[in-house]
């Protein structure tokens, strides 16, 4: 574990650190969000995306199912 920390900091020491020498394109900061933008993204959006989860869960309980379920002790011939 020493060997490693001795030669982390000996390659940390001696190389540069990485900075650009003149800025890209992607370092210059756009406009930002509107607050109706950012209602949407940050609160409608996943607000939208739980109800599709819910409703895509509980669809398969809506159905009307006249089967006995898995468990239930059913008597196929009825007891007239």
């Amino acid at each position: 574990m020493k060997k490693l920390l001795v030669m982390t900091l000996l390659f940390s020491s001696s190389t540069s650190p990485a900075f650009a020498a003149i800025p890209d394109a992607g370092s210059e900061a756009g406009e930002g969000l509107s607050v109706v933008e950012t209602v949407f993204w940050f609160a409608a959006l996943p607000s939208i995306m739980w109800f599709v989860i819910w409703l895509l869960w509980s669809m398969p309980k809506w159905r009307k199912i006249n089967f006995p379920q898995t468990g239930e002790n059913w008597d196929p011939k009825p007891k007239s």
